[in-house]
């Protein structure tokens, strides 16, 4: 069972089953696993569901179609894309699952209705992923490994967050650390410094945030990190007038409108760790046709971007 080092994280894996589905029973093919992750087993349908989304996006995009110049290329790369995407969210939720976050059946399906009401029904839900060339298979599919990766990524950002406010705590300067490990890509190259923050900026703003700046006297850092819908903030009031507060910030991303698109560069980073480990304990293996072993390099560097989805 392999080991891994991820912030703040050393843990042992814990080892999920896959989930199991209702329906006809599924051809040997399709139940077939393309990659062994641990002891878990990536079957071929979920693959072959991933793919066929990606090509519809592809194609419903203006990208190449069968027979057309570059169609081969694009599709091989594809398959590699899926294939990666599908080892980062089982290493995710096999992690998700060990910490007791990992998202169940009900939660996925209160989402599948939520989108239903907001589509005006299950039909017209089914009607509009089909024209998008989906279907609601895939729609949960999506939507487990979005919760497994948001609750994952939150609990990390927790324990980074803690973690810098304890390094602030001990001494170390903040412009320092807000340079070096800041998601706030606006105030993160001037040190974490947001300027002066009017009330009028406040109150258009975030609440959380809001209330924590202004619970600040001048010269003080808050000495736990402040929740708010971007992810944890440790911030410091440099002044305050009746022109505003001088803020100084350092944003570890969690946003609680999550989407993997906004993963955290810390946050791949982990999975990739993880990923070598799985490979250096020889736990990770591909059984796919025609694909790469991604333990065949030294250092595996799966996408960070997922292969793209047909959406309704």
């Amino acid at each position: 069972m392999p080991r891994r080092l991820l912030p703040a994280l050393v843990a042992v894996l814990a080892l999920a089953a896959c989930s199991s589905t209702t329906g006809p029973s599924p051809t040997p093919a399709a139940t077939a696993p393309v990659a062994q992750v641990g002891k878990q087993s990536i079957p071929r349908s979920l693959f072959d569901l991933r793919l066929t989304s990606a090509l519809t996006a592809v194609e419903q995009g203006g990208g190449p179609t069968p027979g057309a110049s570059g169609y081969n290329a694009m599709v091989s790369k594809l398959r590699a894309d899926v294939l990666k995407s599908l080892i980062l969210d089982s290493i995710i939720g096999q992690e998700a699952a060990f910490r007791h976050i990992a998202a169940s059946d009900a939660d996925v399906q209160r989402e599948v209705d939520q989108d239903a009401q907001s589509a005006g029904g299950q039909a017209t839900l089914q009607t509009q992923l089909a024209e998008a060339g989906g279907s609601l298979a895939q729609l949960r599919d999506a939507i487990r490994s979005r919760i497994n990766e948001q609750r994952l990524e939150d609990v990390f950002a927790q324990q980074r967050a803690a973690a810098i406010a304890q390094r602030i705590g001990a001494g170390e300067d903040m412009t320092v650390l807000a340079k070096l490990l800041s998601d706030d890509e606006t105030s993160r190259d001037k040190g974490g410094d947001m300027g002066v923050l009017s009330d009028a900026q406040l109150d258009q703003g975030d609440k959380a945030f809001a209330t924590a700046v202004r619970a600040l006297q001048p010269g003080k850092t808050t000495p736990q990190p402040v929740r708010d819908l971007a992810g944890y903030e440790i911030l410091r009031v440099d002044a305050a007038s009746a022109a505003g507060h001088a803020v100084h910030r350092i944003l570890v991303a969690a946003p609680q409108t999550y989407t993997v698109k906004e993963r955290p560069n810390w946050f791949l980073q982990s999975m990739l760790d993880a990923l070598s480990q799985y490979c250096s304990q020889g736990q990770l293996r591909v059984m796919l046709s025609g694909a790469a072993q991604p333990c065949s390099t030294a250092s595996p560097s799966p996408t960070a971007t997922p292969a793209p989805t047909a959406t309704p």
